[in-house]
């Protein structure tokens, strides 16, 4: 009898063990095909974008039980104000040399359009203590940000806002690649460059003549939407669970002075992979779904939460059905187990829904309790759902090209899908709803 129940055990864990390595390599699967050379970095409106889009509606499209919504599962939009740099038109001298765009320096999306010139002042990592006995009115400051090799933008925003609070003309960033994040507005009436630490050396005390022409650009993308339909027996009342993740990244642009992809394997392939395996996870047990889900990969993200805005502007399917929306934004590079959670202040019961569900892989949980925050949770919470997005950390490949499906941590990802599937079998397939809680 006990041999019996060991063969049994030891035969279950072989399967269990079979069942995630068939995950983990359904995931490499879709990851090494979206964070590819051919879909090149899927920025709106690219043909990779349209690449992308396709092949995530064609997956959801062959899963049982799944009905695709809106245009055969596309919900086409169009904005405006995306901002790109004309580079023919920037220039930037310091006396009499000219720099050249692109491996000497170049303008921050951030920046304000026209002709700026003035002297150069050091102000150190240009923070407000460092303004302290300075004259800067007119002039370009030169700031030191925090050297590494990717940014995130944070800091290089709050140095421009420093700056423009002194009264600087402009100011010279150094430290942190030539390249920059979408952008939608300019920070104000100053110029804004990045130099690279070899031009930062010269400027001090010289006098600077610089130009910034931008395009604003219109972009068409898409949001994929499909169904899980429950029973009718099971859900009288029509509650509706969202679940999301961007499928865009930034495309092909300038880094550290040469044109690159920008491949987004984690950002946000990983969530947007996440939420396709779930999607047939769902299907597969359709039958004991409480709520409908609705699946939706958003377009658009990086150009500022432009797919999710859209969708919670122009909603499918009514949004007052909707109970609760859980995203995911980048699974993929787990790090000593740690695992973020956006917006358990959004509801009520968040605490004790969380506190209580299983953490088989004991991950390290890190709780975070508004509503908003930069990623595709945030326009829902504003609708009054209770909404929540999984994350884990920021890595040094965040925002540049080597953010690639080789550097994935697969078994990572596997047991963050775990955890979020532990949410989704209490949200979708248990009769459990929870009350929207303001966090702000």
């Amino acid at each position: 009898m006990k041999k019996t129940v060991l063969l049994l055990c030891v035969s279950l864990l072989a399967v269990s063990a079979l069942q995630a390595q068939s995950l983990e390599e359904r995931f490499k699967k879709h990851l090494y095909t979206l964070a590819s050379d051919e879909f090149a970095g899927r920025e709106p409106g690219t043909r990779g974008d349209t690449l992308a889009a396709n092949y995530i509606r064609d997956f959801l499209a062959g899963l049982d039980g799944v009905q695709l919504l809106a245009n055969n599962g596309f919900q086409e939009f169009s904005y405006q104000a995306y901002r790109e740099l004309n580079a023919a038109q920037c220039a930037l001298k310091v006396g009499k040399r000219t720099l050249t765009y692109g491996k000497d320096y170049l303008p921050a999306l951030t920046s304000a359009t026209g002709t700026f010139q003035g002297e150069v002042v050091n102000v150190g990592e240009g923070k407000e203590d460092d303004y302290i006995g300075k004259d800067v009115k007119g002039k370009f400051v030169l700031v030191q940000l925090t050297p590494r090799s990717y940014t995130d933008g944070s800091e290089q925003r709050a140095r421009e806002r420093m700056a423009l609070k002194a009264g600087a003309a402009g100011i010279l960033m150094t430290g942190q690649p030539l390249s920059n994040l979408p952008a939608r507005w300019p920070t104000g009436s100053i110029a804004i460059f990045k130099v690279t630490p070899q031009v930062a050396k010269t400027l001090t005390g010289k006098s600077v003549e610089g130009s910034v022409a931008v395009n604003m650009l219109t972009e068409h993308t898409f949001n994929i939407v499909a169904k899980i339909a429950a029973p009718k027996a099971n859900n009288p009342q029509g509650d509706v669970m969202i679940l999301g993740a961007h499928y865009d990244h930034m495309g092909v642009g300038e880094y550290e002075g040469k044109t690159k992809i920008y491949y987004g394997a984690d950002d946000n392939a990983s969530g947007t992979v996440g939420v396709m395996e779930l999607a047939r996870a769902i299907s597969q047990r359709r039958a004991f779904l409480k709520k409908d889900v609705i699946i939706i990969l958003f377009g658009a993200e990086e150009r500022g939460l432009k797919g999710s805005k859209h969708y919670a502007a122009n909603p499918v399917e009514p949004l007052d059905k909707v109970k609760v929306m859980v995203n995911i934004d980048m699974m993929g590079r787990m790090d000593a187990k740690g695992l973020t959670i956006r917006g358990i202040g959004s509801a009520y019961e968040g605490v004790d829904l969380f506190a209580s569900l299983p953490n088989n892989d004991k991950l390290d949980l890190i709780w975070e309790f508004r509503g908003t925050g930069p990623t595709d949770y945030t326009p829902f919470y504003q609708k009054g759902i209770p909404a929540f997005s999984f994350g884990t950390r920021h890595h040094v490949d965040y925002h540049t090209p080597g953010d690639r499906a080789d550097r994935i941590n697969y078994e990572g990802m596997v047991m963050t899908y775990h955890y979020i599937e532990n949410l989704i079998n209490r949200l979708a397939f248990e009769p459990l709803n929870l009350t929207y809680r303001k966090t702000e």
